[in-house]
């Protein structure tokens, strides 16, 4: 008869333990993996409509940095340096050697970025630019971006 005793209180001692509410249920994680997952799907549609115009202005910004270093270029060298665009690629070079040369995609992956200019600008000795033309940038629907140059060298970008 005592051992029958002994087996019930460890019984009741077992079942009146109280649980000390640091740990989460299955469905409460369940939930939150849920909902973290409709974030991260709304997130990822956000940065797919957000990507291409960041990759224009990246793709504006790396031309404009390239053709205020030919400028520089063409002063310290003492010699013309011409930048040829062609659809995705440009080359800033003179009549005998290439300075800088640029494939968006295969530099970059950037393939749907497109590059137009009326005129080849070329850009003299003296920090002028003959051959002024305005470039302009496009990719995917958003509105193309253009970079600007005036007969003084100043170069700028609008949208």
């Amino acid at each position: 008869m005592r051992k029958h005793k002994i087996v019930t209180i460890i019984r009741c001692h077992f079942a009146k333990r109280k649980t000390n509410g640091y740990g989460f249920t299955l469905i409460e994680l369940m939930f939150v993996m849920a909902i973290f997952s409709v974030l991260a799907a709304v997130g990822l549609y956000s940065v797919n409509q957000y990507l291409p115009r960041q990759r224009k202005l990246a793709a504006v910004r790396i031309i404009k940095a390239d053709m205020v270093k030919a400028r520089v270029h063409a002063i310290r060298e003492r010699q013309n340096q011409t930048l040829d665009i062609q659809n995705n690629k440009y080359r800033i070079h003179n009549n005998s050697e290439t300075f800088i040369e640029r494939n968006f995609e295969n530099d970059y992956g950037w393939g749907e970025i497109q590059i137009q200019s009326d005129s080849d600008p070329v850009f003299n000795p003296d920090g002028t630019i003959t051959d002024i033309s305005t470039i302009v940038i496009d990719c995917g629907d958003s509105e193309p971006f253009s970079i600007t140059m005036t007969i003084t060298g100043n170069i700028s970008i609008e949208e």
